[in-house]
């Protein structure tokens, strides 16, 4: 069996690999070519928890995998821990035979993150060059990264509720990333003038009035729980196209378009999907300026694709580390 660790990873899983191996996967996507069973979820609310349980299998691929990954909200405060941890495994799929496993927070944050730098390629205005940003985990720096790689980005405005956090990231953002970076005291000032906007929070509430949005703004909203609702409906309200990584999935878990849909402001039958995007080769904004929305909550199918190229590179490399179960 394969092993790898968060460590070994970083030293050659770089954004732009990220990026190709998520567009890859939208371009080639076939919907029958991948079971994917719905996400389980088990909240821990005594402990500010959640563990979120990710199957998927492709005879296409000729995996399985399975991947856990939880979140303790207080880790950073009360033990100085990252928030998120977990594993993926991957079973040879006409066997049954684990073939692979790998630490799955800094794989899960750059697959994301690459998700959110696709639909910034096919979704914002070419012209980018400012960046508000919501939120200071790791999430929110790999959906940095990212949109730095595809977009000509100079300048990054940052809101996170703990001053100490937000000025953390704007320094990093300007030591690694090169940008002109700023830690604000409110949302409203870290959108003000953005051509893209990116909401990377844990928050219950909307995080952003859609009133403060410019027009022709690309907005990229991250979350999976349907109890949590970063966008207002005023966001939705003025948007001319809404795009989601997994249409089911979107529809099901995100709290914020769930309401929208709930309550008139938009149609489940508008949302689009990122594949139909990717395959379309072009950029979907029309000729005037609007509001887009890409809203991600990530799937296991993108999963097991990206963590099968994973294996295969390292393989190829003679990376990572086995080890022998029996």
């Amino acid at each position: 069996m394969m092993v790898l660790t968060n460590q070994s990873m970083k030293d050659w899983l770089t954004m732009e690999k990220a990026l190709e191996i998520v567009e890859e996967f939208f371009r080639t996507y076939r919907p029958g070519d991948y079971v994917m069973p719905r996400r389980e979820m088990m909240q821990l609310p005594e402990l500010d928890a959640v563990y979120v349980l990710m199957p998927s299998y492709s005879h296409a691929v000729g995996l399985y995998t399975l991947k856990l990954i939880n979140e303790y909200r207080r880790n950073p405060e009360l033990h100085g821990l990252n928030v998120a941890s977990g594993l993926i495994l991957a079973f040879n799929l006409f066997t049954g035979q684990v073939i692979g496993m790998m630490d799955s927070v800094y794989p899960t944050a750059m697959r994301t993150g690459a998700i959110g730098g696709v639909a910034a390629k096919y979704m914002s205005s070419p012209e980018s060059v400012s960046v508000g940003l919501l939120g200071s985990g790791n999430q929110a720096w790999t959906q940095l990264m990212a949109v730095k790689t595809v977009r000509k980005i100079e300048s990054v405005r940052i809101f996170s509720p703990r001053r100490e956090s937000r000025e953390k990231i704007a320094a990093r953002t300007s030591s690694e990333l090169g940008l002109e970076a700023s830690a604000v005291d409110s949302p409203r000032e870290a959108l003000e003038d953005a051509d893209i906007v990116i909401t990377a929070t844990n928050s219950p509430n909307p995080v952003l009035s859609g009133e403060w949005l410019d027009e022709g703004a690309h907005v990229t909203s991250l979350g999976a729980l349907a109890t949590r609702r970063e966008l207002d409906e005023t966001t939705f309200r003025r948007a001319g196209k809404i795009v989601a990584d997994l249409k089911e999935s979107v529809l099901r878990e995100a709290g914020d378009i769930m309401q929208a849909i709930s309550s008139g402001i938009i149609r489940a039958e508008d949302v689009m999907e990122l594949h139909e995007v990717v395959k379309s080769g072009r950029n979907i904004r029309g000729d005037q300026p609007e509001i887009t929305i890409m809203k991600s909550v990530g799937f296991a199918s993108l999963d097991l694709y990206f963590a099968s190229t994973l294996f295969k590179i390292a393989q190829e490399k003679g990376l990572g580390s086995e080890i022998n179960l029996e």
